[in-house]
């Protein structure tokens, strides 16, 4: 077999395990759902709530609108809403793009609530392949918050997706595969998309010198 039949027919073993891969990976994602025996909670759940004294006004249907649209919550593991490397787990309310503020139809009531702008978009804080340019939505934005309340509750899981052993099995041998074959990076080649390069030799070196240092301290 010559190199270039060698490298074609390589590319095509790979394009078809792509294939596969996918096909297994919708058909893990869309097995169908059950519900559990005994609910267990994993984490906690921060959404918004209207104040007591704002859910006893007689306009309080305003609220609910504008609360139904803009609600949002997190996750965490625990109660103090951190993340792993320290930091805050926010909650901010959803800002509104200019096409959906036309269709809702509401009122001044509900308009004077909001603020227009170029808003930067939490949704984006934690994502590094996004240029800062891109962190900031124009749309409408809830300057008015103080009738909203954040609420804690645990999170409970009460439905489990059923397991699928062979596709799990399936889906490790494939990535495995891509990985001991430097799979993803042809693949991508393959389909026009960039390589991000890692520095691995530095993180290795750094590993094996705490090592040494770990023995010796011993």
């Amino acid at each position: 077999m010559r190199p270039c039949e060698k490298y074609a027919a390589r590319d095509k073993h790979l394009l078809c395990l792509e294939r596969e891969l996918n096909r297994l990976l919708q058909a893990q994602w869309t097995a169908p759902i059950i519900p559990l025996e005994h609910p267990y909670q994993r984490g906690w759940i921060k959404t918004y709530v209207l104040r007591p004294d704002v859910a006893r006004r007689s306009d309080a249907d305003i609220f609910i609108d504008v609360l139904a649209k803009i609600n949002r919550r997190v996750f965490s593991r625990g109660r103090d809403f951190r993340h792993a490397n320290g930091g805050p787990v926010s909650l901010a309310p959803r800002i509104i793009p200019v096409a959906e503020w036309e269709r809702l139809g509401w009122t001044q009531k509900h308009r004077r609530l909001f603020g227009f702008g170029h808003w930067r978009s939490d949704h984006y804080w934690n994502n590094r392949h996004i240029p800062a340019h891109h962190n900031h939505v124009l749309g409408f934005k809830l300057v008015h918050d103080s009738w909203l309340r954040e609420d804690i509750q645990p999170n409970l899981i009460t439905h489990q997706r059923v397991e699928l052993p062979e596709v799990r099995r399936r889906i490790a041998e494939i990535e495995a595969h891509f990985k001991h074959n430097d799979g993803c990076h042809r693949l991508n080649n393959l389909h026009g998309r960039r390589n991000y390069w890692c520095d691995t030799s530095r993180a290795r070196h750094n590993q094996a010198k705490a090592a040494t240092v770990g023995e010796f301290e011993d």
